[in-house]
């Protein structure tokens, strides 16, 4: 045991010789190290390497973190800001739907929903949150907000832009049944001539006995074109007895028109009008003393007086 400590002592005691041999007519030199120096360098070295390898290590993480934050930074920026300009946006929505509710006559949906509420004082405002993000954007510390400040923010945008949706689609419905309602609701005279014959009671000009007479006579020439007074559909054209050569049409909403006394009839069952189309002829076919338009209004399945809806000349 004592030989092997002798050998390794010796070994550690002995020098090692490095010799650097210049180019040219220099003399080479010699540096001699002894084996435990070289040792103590090496570890020397590797304990620098591994320490600046630590410091590089934190400072890399150190700015890839505030680099991080730096991104992060601009990113709620520009989305805060995003937000803003769609709150702006929004607001001006908002201000369109009430002008187009007001044009239209609507009230809001809450109230027609909330019908037992009609008549309570309205109340509501902003939260506390929504105050400090408003004071941040005044202040111009956009970029304070954080992430969860935007969250809030985009959910509030979401949900009253699906009210705004919803309000318009119901603007849309109304100007669409409004519209259909307008097309289909008589408006024009059936031609142009004069009245001879009104609504209600009279002696009838066949028999000279009192009857009711169910709609209005037009006196027009021969060959006269007889137009739909509204849009529907042909529900019948042909021959119908005292009518003569009958035109009916069909417009929904309730209304239907009937056209009489015709020379031609220029439509068959079926067929979809315009208001103002061409559906006849006038002539003096059926129980008539000349040629004219009987013309009848029904709505509901009743009889009502077509002047009120002749005010307008075809």
């Amino acid at each position: 045991m004592n030989q092997f400590w002798k050998h390794w002592k010796k070994e550690f005691s002995r020098h090692m010789t490095i010799m650097v041999v210049p180019h040219g007519i220099a003399r080479p030199r010699q540096l001699s190290f002894s084996i435990p120096f070289i040792f103590f360098l090496f570890f020397c070295w590797t304990g620098l390497t591994a320490w600046a390898g630590y410091l590089a290590s934190q400072h890399f993480d150190y700015w890839r973190v505030k680099a991080d934050a730096h991104f992060l930074k601009l990113k709620v920026n520009y989305f805060a800001s995003e937000v803003k300009r769609a709150r702006e946006m929004l607001d001006e929505v908002k201000e369109i739907d009430s002008q187009l509710r007001n044009w239209l006559r609507l009230g809001s949906r809450e109230a027609i929903i909330q019908s037992d509420d009609i008549g309570q004082k309205a109340s509501g405002g902003p939260s506390a949150n929504d105050m400090a993000d408003l004071q941040k954007l005044l202040d111009g510390r956009v970029s304070e907000m954080s992430l969860q400040e935007v969250s809030h923010q985009v959910s509030i945008l979401r949900t009253e832009t699906e009210r705004r949706l919803q309000s318009f689609r119901e603007i849309v419905d109304k100007i669409q049944y409004e519209r259909s309602l307008y097309r289909a609701t008589p408006s024009i005279w059936p031609s142009p001539g004069y009245l001879t014959s009104h609504f209600g009671p009279r002696l009838s000009p066949i028999n000279g006995l009192e009857d009711w007479h169910k709609g209005v006579d037009v006196a027009v020439p021969p060959g006269t074109p007889i137009r739909a007074t509204a849009d529907g559909i042909v529900q019948f054209g042909g021959w119908a007895g005292g009518y003569g050569k009958l035109v009916v049409v069909n417009h929904g909403f309730g209304y239907a028109t009937r056209y009489g006394h015709n020379r031609q009839v220029l439509v068959k069952r079926g067929d979809k009008i315009k208001r103002g189309q061409i559906i006849a002829l006038a002539g003096s076919t059926g129980n008539t003393t000349g040629p004219h338009c009987h013309y009848e209004v029904y709505y509901m399945g009743r009889c009502v007086n077509p002047r009120r809806f002749m005010r307008y000349r075809g």
